[in-house]
This record gives C-alpha cells, structure tokens and sequence, in this order.
C-alpha cells in the first residue's frame, strides 16, 4: 500500500518539476506563450495595430527587437524575472536559475503612442546582454528556429 503512494507521490513532484523548469529556463523563448507559431501569428494579426511591419515581422520570427512594445516581449519571453519600474522607465531582467544575468531590456514611453488609448504603453528602448536570450541568432531575415 505505501510503494503506490510513493509512486504517485514521486510522479506527482517529477511532473510539478517539468512543469516548472519551463519558466526558469536560460532559453526565454521557452518560458513565454510565444513559442508557439500561432500564438505569434495571432499575436501579429489581432493585437499589433500600428506597429511597425518590420518588428512584426521580427516577432514572428520569435525574436525581439527595440520598439516592440511591453506585450510582444512578454508573449515571446513571459514575464521577468525581475522588474523595477520608475515613472519614466522600466528595467526587467532574466536570469538564469543560478542567478546569473541572461538579458536586461530597458523600457521607455513613446514619444507619440501607436494608437489613442495606449499612451501608457511601454517601448522596448534598449537590450543588454544576450538580445536573443539564450536563442541561436537568426540565419537570416525570414528564418526563425522556433516554428512549432
């Protein structure tokens, strides 16, 4: 009676832990829902009204670039590990599970907003460290590693 119970008890922790290691893994396009090709391909078709078409196509690509907004980043790479925000800035930054930086992304207010009601909107203004977050880079600009 006690070998089933420490069974499913060990299946039950070993499951919780794949689950987990997903959202702490040093590959950020594996943390966020972006990983998934039509989660992007949606993402670009419903949600990205005046947003550059070069970003858009950099995001279905599954990669970041500056001037992508606070969603796109968060879709491709969930959300940070840690963020500080001021009135006039954000800082997120991920890290690897033992604490070493992977990537700082440092978020403005756009001098003029996309659209009427995203005035409050933050701007992807510059990336520090890995700017592909643990990704190969691209082989060129049509290509992406992440078509599932």
């Amino acid at each position: 009676m006690k070998i089933p119970h420490l069974c499913l008890l060990a299946l039950g922790a070993l499951l919780f832990w794949s689950c987990a290691s997903r959202y702490s893994s040093p590959i950020l396009i594996e943390r966020g829902e972006g990983r998934k090709e039509w989660e992007r391909e949606y993402f670009v078709v419903k949600e990205s009204m005046g947003i550059d078409k070069r970003l858009k196509d950099v995001f279905k690509q599954g990669y970041i670039e500056e001037g992508m907004t606070n969603d796109m980043v968060n879709l491709l790479w969930g959300p940070p590990d840690h963020e500080t925000e001021t009135e006039n800035s954000s800082i997120w930054e991920y890290y690897t599970r033992e604490g070493q930086l992977i990537t700082r992304l440092i978020w403005k207010h756009p001098d003029l907003a996309r659209l009427k009601g995203y005035e409050g909107e933050w701007v992807l203004d510059k990336i520090e460290g890995d700017r592909y977050g643990g990704s190969p880079a691209p082989t060129s600009s049509r290509s992406s590693n992440y078509n599932n």
